[in-house]
């Protein structure tokens, strides 16, 4: 792996532990979809029936409302969501914000983005390409 010389700015800071951060993201996207952490529960034990992942540690066969509830405290370090619970997540209330949090926290600009967003950045490098294009066009024509 290259080693990365770019300057972060104060947003971009390497934060190899950011369950806080999705804690909270995960609380506020709970929140916002006005369902009861009962709710939420029920929700994503469903999700993870109808695609075999597998939510809970140990024994247990669902996710239950005390797990859940830890892991939406940001002082409970000890309860994070696997990486597939947290996609499933992401899935079932349909925001990739705890995701990108975890992409961002190596400050190497990587980012999570919607289809939307691939689009434009598609769009953008394929912009830049016939820029370039034109470019060499004009130095190949200059030459003649």
């Amino acid at each position: 792996m290259a080693a990365h010389s770019r300057r972060l700015s104060l947003l971009e800071l390497v934060e190899l532990n950011p369950d806080a951060d999705i804690a909270m993201s995960m609380d506020r996207i709970i929140q916002a979809a006005g369902v009861s952490r009962a709710e939420a529960v029920d929700r994503l034990n469903a999700a993870a029936r109808r695609f075999g992942v597998r939510l809970a540690a140990g024994s247990a066969k669902e996710l239950g409302l005390a797990t859940f509830d830890k892991w939406l405290n940001p002082r409970e370090g000890d309860y994070v969501p696997s990486v597939r619970a947290l996609n499933l997540f992401c899935h079932v209330f349909g925001s990739a914000e705890p995701l990108d949090l975890l992409a961002r926290s190596h400050g190497l600009g990587w980012r999570v983005i919607d289809g939307d967003d691939a689009k434009l950045l598609e769009l953008a490098r394929t912009e830049r390409e016939i820029k370039l294009l034109r470019e060499r066009k004009r130095k190949i024509e200059a030459g003649l």
